[in-house]
């Protein structure tokens, strides 16, 4: 959605993934648009509808239930929000309101609140229209998931794009003028003029219809599901952005809400409520975002998260080039790695990297490693595809491998730009 709102993206349409023509041409199914479903009856195994165009309400049978209710966007309870100019972006609605605002009110200034991956993104669309932008973030650092040296990092090349870092502060309300416009907004650390303000805070599960039904909630509100995503209650499951799943690194219940996710646990769940025994294996909390001309990601947990969870971490930093000098192209990555000194288990990994570098293929290529369990020993003899245009001839993965065996193993690690002693 933020490129949409940038241009990137021509027409709002091609954001759409299946329409409900769609569905009823190829799959047969019935998807009752403007329709609400306001209540659970898990003993008479029905739901409550509401038909939002006629006032209609009627109930409706099931054999299988699936929950999939997703999450909504957290609008502070601050004076302002209800103002003309106030967004937050969650749905598609919510990207062509903030499309037509800027095209019909012209702002000049925005301001975005929250710096992680949908306020950055959010910057730089901003940006490429035009906009001066702010953004406002009550933690010491932008992209808060990330360790810190490496956030500073992204926050230069924000500035450097002419992205103004407003941290440690928090929104206290947005204020307007007598026509119901935003002009200004108070922080803690003082006003700030702004045309238009977006909400990029976090978003909190949508289960208060499935808690009232008797749907037992887990950690931050989410529906509490087993494996196979089955709540507590018989026949009805849930899946996506409403439910909890495990990180497979520490073995705890978390909540991630994150696309790719919900769409492996809607595959799995329909499976399952048609006869299925599949188990969701769970999560490692893998995610990028693209900053302007920086690729942002990260895998598995980071040193306070491994400490938490009982490891013993080690943490390796290193910074190289993705292509051998000689050859035009490529880009800087720093990788930050994380690694259990018993057993020298790998835990985590963090990137920063140009654009140009594909650090996204080396997070990937780690990501896989965390998930098979594999040691930092093991990232020495990954069998990658090297040639000269793609990679250096001790690729990135490699390199850390080399050098964080060396560190476990008490070495002084003192080796070149390959991690060879």
């Amino acid at each position: 959605m933020p490129y949409y709102i940038s241009g990137v993206t021509a027409d709002y349409r091609n954001l759409i993934a299946r329409t409900p023509e769609e569905f009823r041409v190829k799959n047969g199914i019935e998807v009752l648009t403007k329709h609400r479903v306001v209540e659970i009856e898990p003993e008479r195994e029905r739901v409550k509808v509401v038909d939002l165009v006629s006032g209609h309400e009627f109930y409706d049978d099931y054999t299988k239930l699936l929950i999939a209710t997703g999450a909504r966007a957290f609008i502070p309870p601050i004076e302002g929000t209800d103002l003309d100019g106030c967004f937050v972006l969650r749905k598609l609605d919510d990207s062509i309101r903030i499309k037509s605002f800027l095209n019909e009110k012209k702002p000049r200034t925005a301001l975005v609140v929250g710096a992680g991956p949908i306020g950055l993104e959010m910057c730089e669309s901003f940006r490429a229209v035009g906009l001066q932008v702010a953004v406002l973030e009550m933690a010491d650092q932008v992209m808060p998931l990330i360790e810190p040296d490496l956030a500073a990092k992204v926050q230069a090349r924000l500035e450097q794009q002419g992205v103004n870092c407003l941290l440690g502060q928090q929104l206290e309300a947005i204020e307007g003028d007598s026509a119901g416009s935003i002009r200004r907004v108070a922080t803690s650390g003082g006003e700030l003029e702004c045309d238009i303000v977006l909400l990029g805070i976090g978003v909190r599960p949508a289960t208060e219809m499935a808690a009232a039904g008797g749907v037992e909630l887990g950690i931050k509100g989410a529906i509490k599901v087993d494996p196979h995503m089955r709540t507590n209650l018989n026949d009805v499951y849930a899946a996506g952005d409403c439910a909890t799943t495990t990180n497979t690194v520490n073995g705890r219940e978390t909540w991630l809400p994150l696309a790719s996710t919900s769409r492996k646990q809607g595959r799995l769940a329909a499976d399952n409520m048609f006869g299925g025994d599949i188990e969701f294996p769970g999560v490692q909390g893998t995610s990028v975002v693209k900053c302007f001309d920086l690729t942002v990601g990260r895998t598995g947990l980071n040193e306070i998260e491994a400490r938490d969870a009982g490891f013993d971490p080690v943490v390796l930093s290193i910074e190289a080039e993705s292509l051998h000098e000689y050859y035009p192209g490529g880009g800087a990555i720093t990788l930050k790695l994380f690694a259990d000194r018993v057993g020298g288990r790998l835990l985590g990994a963090q990137m920063v990297g140009e654009i140009s570098s594909i650090a996204e293929k080396r997070l990937d290529v780690l990501s896989v490693a965390l998930g098979a369990g594999m040691t930092v020993e093991d990232l020495r003899y990954l069998d990658l595809a090297y040639a000269p245009p793609y990679s250096t001839a001790v690729d990135l993965p490699l390199i850390a491998g080399n050098i964080m065996t060396g560190k476990i193993r008490g070495k002084s690690c003192r080796c070149d730009s390959e991690g060879l002693e």
